[in-house]
């Protein structure tokens, strides 16, 4: 059977963008694909004259539609297809792109991974880095077995071992994965620990406890240039008592769905400052982690971190978010407007984005671009077990000590070296 082809002679001249939005998961991982698509596209600086705009929605039955628009009466008539009469439909469309906009694990892994099959290129990360990056416990043994400070943890699972032997309070409990902080505890007294464990369980069979780093919280993002040289954008400080929860991310009704302004509604006056004052020391280290985190992961075009950092100024990097839907109302564009550049002002940086992945879409995937020059990696991911393949070896990641040791004592050696 001939492969099918995506790039007819009778393309249109703009460039034909198609953003891939919804879940089969569950509701808020639904409403807030939409919500974030539609933020997307709202902006009126977009260039409707090089860019033409499609949509398809994944739907909570796994059922596709392809409505104009995403307003909700578009949304709500348009006819739904099965996934093997949606994917005719996009051989039809030939989008030159697509824009991941799915937030659920399976939204950004398996349906990548479909189009990649379907040769239609796509913004952002594949999913042999999604996978690792959205369980939190492997992101943290790749990160630690590169020299990466993460915090000291365990990994529990539920039904085998339920509760931490080694990491005390206070600590921090989570589900393996889940992002937008749902599922997330600090527990600062020991009786609260069975109540925040079987929250987190509730989410996930597998979660995460770490120790507690007392400081401050910093969002760092790193993006590609065109040359394959890495940029850290301006970081984000937040103000906090204590740790970032679900509800300074987005807002939700008292049944938990998200409200039609859910993204703007959840920041609040002085809860942040971007850039982050941070010492030309610290941003050193955060700087050097990032950039040596986004090459372990194998990310592509961009890669965001949230970070604590300690009394001594040692950062750790908590976890990656290594998604974007490229709004104006998202982190990365919104730390991009503070670098001083209008070439990474949004909409610019987005547009320049979907150029350059369709102008990749050219090269072999098999090769990485020459440009790009990746240091070698103490742990490949190709041999790294995503989150339903674990085996019994790793039910539990213990660090005796922290990884920022060893960071420090490599930094330490590297300088005696150099002087």
């Amino acid at each position: 059977m001939p492969a099918m082809d995506f790039a007819p002679e009778t393309r249109c001249q703009r460039t034909k963008v198609l953003h891939l939005i919804g879940s089969r998961q569950d509701e808020f991982y639904h409403d807030l694909s939409v919500l974030y698509a539609r933020a997307c596209d709202d902006c009126k600086d977009l260039d409707r004259e090089r860019f033409d705009f499609h949509f398809a929605v994944v739907h909570l039955d796994g059922s596709w539609s392809f409505p104009k628009s995403l307003a909700a009466e578009d949304l709500a008539k348009e006819s739904r297809w099965p996934i093997a009469a949606a994917i005719g439909e996009l051989a039809k469309m030939a989008p030159d792109v697509m824009v991941p906009h799915m937030f659920c694990v399976e939204g950004m892994t398996r349906f990548r991974s479909l189009f990649d099959l379907l040769e239609i290129p796509f913004l952002g990360n594949h999913e042999y880095t999604i996978w690792p990056a959205t369980d939190k416990a492997v992101t943290k043994q790749l990160l630690a077995a590169n020299g990466i400070p993460v915090p000291k943890g365990e990994l529990l699972e539920k039904g085998k071992n339920e509760r931490p032997s080694l990491v005390k309070v206070p600590l921090v409990v989570k589900p393996c994965n889940e992002d937008n902080s749902r599922g997330i505890t600090l527990v600062k007294k020991e009786e609260d620990l069975a109540a925040a464990l079987d929250y987190a369980f509730s989410f996930d069979p597998r979660v995460v406890v770490d120790d507690y780093i007392a400081g401050r919280e910093v969002r760092a993002a790193v993006i590609e240039e065109a040359d394959g040289s890495l940029t850290v954008l301006p970081k984000i400080e937040y103000f906090l008592e204590d740790i970032r929860t679900s509800a300074h991310k987005l807002q939700t009704d008292k049944s938990g769905k998200l409200s039609g302004n859910a993204i703007i509604a959840a920041k609040k006056e002085g809860d942040r400052q971007c850039p982050a004052d941070l010492s030309p020391a610290l941003h050193a280290r955060i700087d050097e982690a990032v950039k040596q985190a986004h090459h372990v992961l194998k990310c592509r075009h961009y890669s965001l971190y949230d970070l604590r950092i300690d009394a001594d100024e040692q950062p750790y990097i908590l976890e990656a978010a290594l998604f974007c839907s490229f709004s104006p109302l998202s982190v990365i564009p919104a730390m991009a407007q503070h670098a001083g550049r209008d070439d990474l002002r949004h909409p610019k940086l987005f547009q320049s984005l979907l150029e350059r992945t369709v102008k990749e879409k050219k090269m072999s995937h098999q090769q990485v671009p020459a440009e790009v020059k990746r240091p070698p990696v103490a742990c490949d991911l190709s041999v790294v077990p995503t989150s339903d393949k674990l085996d019994a070896g790793m039910e539990r990641i213990v660090s005796d000590s922290s990884s920022a040791d060893n960071y420090k004592r490599s930094n330490s050696e590297a300088s005696s070296g150099q002087s």
